[in-house]
């Protein structure tokens, strides 16, 4: 008769070896323990049935034993990711080359649900010094930063801090981890960002300033603040950086706020010969304002406007638009 397994919490070890359950004879004059020895046997059998569900789920990502006896460990899936991210040979094929880009993909996303141990051990690599001569390769740096900042947010915010406001890494690297601020401690990105994202002219460098509006503006989504007036500021004042100019008008463009209404229908009018910037300001308009309204904005800009390439650009937005009126 089968003993029934006790009830309790499951352990996770190897699975029992079944060249180890050795066939008991059936003749008990032959083995005096033969009864016990074969329930023993088929405890061990539904044993490894119960935990082998569970030994399957423990396996992926940095929560798995590669060998018995062994603690769980990311160091292996870090080392590939590195090697992975690092360049080819300019002879390697592109289905080497696409086929290692999918293994980071997929390297990074084990690593970024990792525990936190993972991630602290990626920020570890990533402030070791590469080796005399060599440089560490711009991939490579924002995986692991961003590693670090999903499985270790708490480690990595000084370390994002940092990479924002000072000069010395690269700006790929600076920018990377300007948007991951924003993405795991978002509060923290709009106290840092607010006052950086309106300077026209910062005394010094700083990440990309349309990167800056891009987690500026995800930040403050997150948090529940609205950004129209920064984004605002930014958009209509002729001294940014147009790239900044330009994320602000499209982040525009996208929220029927009056604020933010009221400043894409200055650029519309706005002399400065930026043609592409008053399209973005026409299609936000377009966008967001009722069908009557943005006609009859369109028109009237239409009737005073010089430039003969945006008053064809006009009518075709008023002909795909307000035909029906």
């Amino acid at each position: 008769m089968i003993q029934k397994v006790p009830a309790g919490p499951r352990v996770r070890g190897p699975l029992p070896r079944w060249s180890l359950v050795r066939s008991i004879p059936h003749d008990p004059r032959a083995n005096p323990n033969a009864t016990a020895r074969r329930a023993a046997a088929r405890r061990a059998r539904i044993l490894a049935l119960l935990l082998a569900p569970a030994l399957a789920l423990s396996t992926p990502g940095c929560d798995r034993s590669a060998r018995a006896g062994t603690a769980p460990s990311c160091d292996d899936e870090l080392k590939e990711l590195v090697e992975v991210l690092s360049p080819l040979g300019k002879t390697v094929t592109s289905d080497i080359t696409d086929k290692r880009f999918l293994r980071g993909r997929e390297l990074l996303g084990i690593l970024r649900a990792s525990d936190r141990a993972c991630g602290q051990k990626a920020l570890a690599i990533l402030r070791e010094k590469p080796e005399s001569g060599t440089t560490r390769p711009v991939d490579v740096e924002r995986a692991l930063i961003d590693v670090g900042a999903h499985a270790a947010p708490e480690d990595a915010a000084p370390l994002l801090e940092t990479l924002v406001n000072d000069y010395g890494p690269s700006l790929d690297l600076r920018t990377e981890a300007t948007l991951l601020l924003a993405e795991v401690r978002p509060a923290r990105a709009v106290e840092i960002l607010q006052p950086l994202v309106t300077q026209a002219k910062p005394g010094r460098t700083l990440p990309p300033p349309e990167f800056l509006i891009e987690a500026f503006t995800s930040a403050c989504d997150a948090v529940g603040r609205s950004p129209v007036p920064e984004l605002a500021d930014v958009a209509t004042n002729l001294f940014m950086d147009e790239t900044a100019r330009i994320r602000a008008v499209k982040k525009l463009g996208k929220r029927n706020d009056p604020l933010a209404l009221q400043a894409l229908q200055a650029i519309l009018v706005e002399s400065t010969g930026d043609g592409y910037l008053r399209r973005m300001a026409a299609q936000g308009l377009r966008d967001t304002l009722s069908r009557e309204d943005g006609c009859e904005i369109f028109r009237k800009v239409a009737d005073k406007e010089a430039d003969l390439n945006f008053i064809e650009f006009l009518r075709d937005m008023i002909e795909k638009n307000c035909s029906r009126q």
